[in-house]
């Protein structure tokens, strides 16, 4: 026999045999998620809570065998909160090898990325955007928050009939006006449906010192039956202590973005009595969430919010599209949505046909100085 066939008769069988081993083996390597959102900065909480809480789930979906075998890899980057930054910190997390990414925190950068996440093909789940501009399409775009017409309608509708509200004066941030502006003007629509009146709506942007003078002066000429806000907590706090200081004891109503333990732990008094829409409930009675809850806290060493719950769910779903791929990429975006029902830590919920969230919404307040549900919806 030529011993040079024999020798590469004998190379071929060997790649051969590797080649099946490897097939027999499958793909053990992570699977590399990325988690977007703001780490630092005034809005930081927002970001920091939503990686925890996608650090949480990645960790249990570990802790029982990943994903076909294969574990979950989640990189963080920082946003900064700004567009610029988000499609930065989207193109890190891309040339690292992420095939999906958990953000962003807000609407604003979530729509600044979007052009680059259908060019370069990979998956968005957004734990916390609920702008309507990305409602009913068909994208790479999934959510775990309910979008913004829902929760306005529904905020409205008890302000009317169960606060007996007959005049609002709404205030809303303008930097993030895919959220803000989206919220009051649903909310505006379905309170003037009801009966009700708007009497001023008045804007304010964060790019420059905030003065409150104006619009207090606005409201003690006007004398609503209540105030909208919708802006982060640091500036709710800051106009309450304002409004409430100025004698002013006008209800006061909220959208999602201000419902942070930073509200309450630089508000104190003056946030009292405040109410709140939103599909998350810090006194949940869930069993689900009392366990996740105390998990969340003996990991951080803090309680979660609605940021670490929302993108807890985002990684569950994310799962379990993954789970029918087979932790491919390929195929994710008809894998994750419509979806079955999913049994999330804040209740059981599922995405239709678009990616958009169906599940319930919570109204609550703030009583001696923590959030309590008044009633779900």
């Amino acid at each position: 026999m030529d011993i040079k066939a024999f020798i590469h008769g004998g190379l071929s069988l060997i790649g051969l045999f590797l080649i099946l081993i490897s097939i027999g083996c499958g793909d053990s390597s992570p699977i590399i998620i990325g988690f977007s959102g703001q780490l630092t900065g005034k809005m930081s909480d927002l970001g920091v809570h939503g990686r925890n809480g996608a650090i949480l789930a990645i960790e249990k979906i570990n802790a029982n065998g990943g994903i076909n075998g294969r574990s979950l890899k989640l990189i963080s980057a920082d946003d900064q909160n700004t567009a610029e930054g988000a499609i930065e910190a989207d193109k890190e997390l891309i040339e690292a090898g992420a095939i999906a990414i958990i953000g962003h925190m807000t609407s604003t950068q979530t729509i600044a990325v979007m052009p680059l996440i259908s060019e370069k093909g990979i998956i968005l789940v957004s734990p916390t955007t609920s702008t309507p501009k990305l409602t009913g399409k068909t994208d790479r775009f999934f959510r775990t928050m309910v979008e913004n017409p829902i929760q306005s309608k529904e905020l409205a509708t008890y302000s009317r009939f169960a606060l007996d509200v007959d005049t609002v004066l709404t205030i809303s941030e303008s930097d993030n006006q895919s959220y803000s502006y989206s919220f009051r003007d649903g909310f505006v629509r379905e309170f003037e449906k009801a009966g009700g009146q708007i009497l001023d709506n008045r804007t304010y942007s964060t790019s420059s010192p905030i003065d409150w003078n104006p619009i207090i002066d606005t409201l003690i000429a006007l004398k609503p039956d209540a105030i909208l806000l919708t802006c982060p907590a640091q500036d709710a706090v800051s106009f309450v202590q304002r409004v409430r200081n100025a004698g002013i004891k006008t209800q006061i109503i909220s959208g999602a973005w201000a419902y942070t333990e930073k509200l309450l732990k630089w508000g104190g008094q003056y946030t009292e009595g405040m109410v709140f829409v939103i599909d998350f409930a810090a006194d949940n009675p869930n069993p689900e969430y009392i366990k996740f809850r105390e998990f969340y806290k003996n990991r951080f060493g803090y309680p979660p919010n609605f940021a670490s719950a929302f993108s807890y769910e985002a990684i569950l779903t994310l799962a379990a599209g993954l789970r029918k791929t087979g932790g491919d990429l390929k195929g994710l975006e008809k894998a994750l949505a419509p979806s079955h029902l999913i049994n999330g830590v804040i209740g059981p919920f599922k995405l239709n046909e678009f990616g958009d969230v169906e599940r319930q919404t919570f109204i609550v307040t703030i009583r001696n100085g923590e959030f309590r549900t008044i009633e779900m919806r």
